[in-house]
């Protein structure tokens, strides 16, 4: 940014101080700080103001009083002065943190200060004129106008909603404000329109730190009438420690910690959230009566922030995207690995995508749009063998026919079929896309990808890249964008994120944050992975799905980028409850998965699937009980017997044992309704006996709660609650409630079932005591043999009969 003229005559001057030491007046620190506002007061005390605005002109405006009139800044220090010009207060500026700045009164040597940033109005751009030669000229004042960028390399597209889906609530993740109207080559704005939003807004902490990216432009082919205000969003932490040393040493500081990573995973993400958006804005007016390219550069020193754009008046679009200039790109070539199942929906539907918006894309400028000119591969292994592959077949998609093996059998064979076009000459990928077959997926997400591999630096080359999953129901939802396996027991996986609402900037700008975790994990409904990974013995285990690519991150020490705009949306799990699928396949895979590479040496699985064992009792689902019972015993036949299992038959097999739910609800229980996500805790005795009885069983009848017996009392609990011990004890019924699909069923005590999986919980614990350890070690002896290509061959071939 270029300094205006009247700060020029200022800024050579030198002043003598009272001490008649020769002061040197700082333009460079002085030019970051005009128009800066920042909340004034003392540290941990109430706030003088939140409008303390260093001036252009070295005038404190919003606030002011005698004491703070002006400013100016003196080697690395901020002077402020009262209205005779004596200096009332110094702060230090040497750590060049100038969000945060502390200070010292000079009246008072008790009395500190603190300035903390709030946002930055920087100068604006004037309005383009035309001339007789109806050419266009734009009057540059403090900002320049590019025409061109040396070596420019595309690294986003701003993009626009089209379907009908994407237009309703899902809309806010594309832009704020009044409506986009959309002509197919080009948008019109007529209002307001916010893109400072998390598909098209840019991070500069992500493209700076990952890729060899260090300078960003804002492009767009436009015309019309109106302003534009690229806005630098960044955030200011209330806590004090993470002000003073940054929320990465803070964050990096805990995670080394001897605290419970779950406890740690909430605290960071209660500290990004103890914070609020500051800014930086550069305004411009346009005034085009024809398309014109338009460059804009992004000038900031904070390497955190959130670049984004705000459009009011009228402007018709034809193209707008980030840039950066690159004297140098990596060759990448992707292959998609997805693996369906009888969605036919979903596969044809992102296979049309991605023909129409990558493959026959038009605009194939520099950057990330190359990715249609022959960089994209893609397998289509068809578990169910109900796609017409002869109809789909072309140059850059291929479909196998696969037996029902799941998501491990379905992506193993992705690999195979990988490892085969390589070994035949016929594509040479550099990278892995693990992709699910029943999401939703912006063709801007693979384009993404493709850029910041172009540009990744070499000490990141061998890093997975994440997509986040969003609710496909709300659609504005993030279920998570990475997870880890936890050490604490009670817990297993876990986003290392909290459900954001990513219409909201501030969730968008703290799902920008790294939150460190050990056993962190790249979920396959959008992983990339680069080559070196795939190979002969890098295999799935045969575990049909629900953990194959946590094993696989793991097993790999999977170091994870994210990025904000990468995403899919995916049906939440919420939706489709199963305790074949949580209590039997999750179990089982689980303890299989810490078999094979011993990953957390601090909790003893066994232990934690007997502690669900008992939670369901306690609860009355002995039919769940018993699942845990068989992942348990499934385990112990050892790892010849996994071979064995017949791809969907066991899930099958347990999918019998689930309670069956009825939307037939009586007004009795609907009438209570209102009372499903109410917790009653137990005090401490109660609670005892709580877990020692497993909730009463074999106590005598009159121990539980009579009020049973009216259907009206019976407590209700929401089917997501493994445990609520206050509505739980001493009952004769529960009624679960199933609040997605409004749905309920009711479990009743019975001393008969209890006894019968506590018989079948002991023989199985006595075995694990006797055995675990050998057959433990037997799975982990086992396991080159699951990961190599040999034995899937053996094994798809042997789920064919």
């Amino acid at each position: 940014m270029k300094v205006p003229n009247r700060i020029k005559k200022v800024v050579k001057r030198t002043v003598k101080s009272p001490n008649t030491k020769t002061k040197v007046y700082n333009k460079e620190l002085s030019s970051q700080l005009i128009g800066t506002r920042f909340s004034f007061g003392k540290p941990n005390q109430s706030v003088f103001t939140n409008d303390f605005t260093l001036g252009e002109d070295f005038k404190i405006t919003g606030y002011q009083d005698d004491n703070e009139y002006s400013w100016n800044v003196y080697q690395t220090t901020l002077e402020i002065s009262d209205i005779k010009g004596n200096v009332t207060s110094k702060f230090d500026l040497s750590s060049g943190n100038l969000d945060f700045i502390k200070g010292q009164s000079t009246k008072w040597d008790d009395v500190k200060f603190e300035l903390i940033k709030q946002s930055r109005m920087v100068y604006k751009f004037d309005k383009a004129v035309k001339d007789n030669n109806e050419k266009i000229k734009i009057k540059a004042t403090e900002s320049e106008y590019l025409t061109e960028i040396k070596n420019e390399f595309r690294i986003q597209n701003i993009v626009f909603p089209q379907s009908s889906d994407e237009k309703d609530q899902k809309r806010e993740l594309f832009y704020r404000g009044d409506e986009v109207v959309s002509f197919g080559n080009f948008n019109i704005v007529d209002g307001y329109s916010d893109f400072n939003t998390y598909i098209n807004s840019l991070s500069l902490s992500k493209w700076t730190k990952y890729t060899t990216a260090n300078e960003f432009f804002l492009k767009l082919s436009v015309k019309g009438q109106f302003e534009l205000e690229v806005i630098q969003n960044y955030l200011t932490y209330n806590d004090k420690n993470i002000q003073e040393k940054g929320i990465e040493s803070v964050f990096e500081e805990l995670h080394q910690s001897d605290v419970d990573d779950v406890f740690a995973r909430n605290v960071m993400n209660f500290q990004s959230g103890n914070s609020r958006i500051t800014n930086s804005i550069t305004r411009y007016n346009f005034n085009f009566d024809k398309v014109t390219e338009l460059i804009l550069p992004v000038t900031t020193n904070i390497k955190n922030a959130m670049i984004g754009f705000t459009v009011i008046g009228n402007a018709e679009i034809h193209d707008a995207g980030w840039y950066t200039s690159v004297s140098k790109t990596s060759p990448v070539d992707i292959v998609i690995n997805t693996t369906t199942f009888q969605k036919e929906k979903y596969i044809l539907k992102n296979l049309s995508n991605i023909k129409e918006k990558i493959i026959d894309f038009e605009n194939k400028s520099t950057g990330l749009n190359q990715l249609g000119e022959g960089h994209l591969f893609i397998n289509v292994v068809d578990n169910g063998r109900t796609l017409d592959a002869e109809h789909i077949n072309n140059e850059f998609i291929r479909v196998y026919g696969n037996p029902n093996v799941g998501g491990a059998g379905g992506f193993s064979r992705g690999m195979i079929e990988t490892l085969n076009l390589q070994k035949n000459g016929e594509y040479h990928p550099t990278h892995v896309i693990f992709m699910d077959d029943d999401i939703e997926v912006l063709p801007e997400s693979f384009k993404r990808v493709f850029a910041l591999l172009r540009l990744v630096k070499e000490e990141y080359k061998d890093y997975f890249i994440e997509g986040a999953m969003l609710d496909s129901l709300d659609g504005i939802t993030q279920y998570e964008d990475t997870g880890f396996i936890t050490k604490n027991k009670n817990t297993v996986y876990m986003p290392v994120k909290d459900n954001y609402d990513l219409r909201n900037l501030h969730h968008v700008m703290r799902n920008d944050i790294e939150y460190p975790v050990d056993n962190e994990y790249g979920a396959w409904w959008y992983c990339t992975v680069p080559i070196k990974y795939i190979h002969e013995n890098s295999m799935s285990l045969p575990i049909f799905y629900r953990g194959d690519d946590v094993e696989f991150s793991i097993r790999n020490k999977a170091k994870i980028i994210t990025l904000n705009g990468l995403a899919v949306w995916h049906l939440p799990f919420y939706t489709k409850k199963s305790k074949a699928l949580e209590n039997y396949l999750v179990v089982r895979n689980t303890i299989i998965d810490q078999a094979v590479n011993d990953f957390i040496k601090e909790v003893d699985f066994f232990e934690t699937s007997i502690e669900l064992y008992k939670k369901e009792i306690r609860m009355f689902n002995y039919g769940a009980a018993d699942q845990v019972l068989d992942a348990l015993d499934d385990f112990l036949k050892g790892p010849e017997h996994l071979f064995s299992l017949k791809g969907i038959e066991p899930i099958i097999r347990e999918g019998k044992k689930n309670e069956i739910f009825s939307d037939d609800i009586p007004k009795e229980i609907k009438c209570n309704l209102h009372t499903v996500d109410d917790y009653w805790l137990l005090n401490p005795a109660d609670l005892d006996l709580f877990i020692k009885t497993d909730n009463g069983h074999g106590l005598p009848e009159i121990a539980f709660n009579a009020d049973d017996d009216k259907l009206e009392n019976v407590a209700i609990v929401n089917q997501e609650m493994l445990e609520n011990p206050g509505k739980q004890f001493m009952r004769k019924r529960v009624v679960v409630y199933d609040t997605y699909n409004k749905k309920y069923v009711i479990r009743e005590r019975n001393q008969q079932k209890y006894e019968s999986v506590k018989k079948r919980y002991q023989e199985i614990s006595t075995k694990f005591s006797k055995s675990g350890k050998e057959i433990t070690e037997q799975y982990r002896q086992y396991a080159k043999t699951f990961h190599s290509q040999d034995f899937w061959n053996d094994y798809l071939e042997q789920q064919k009969g």
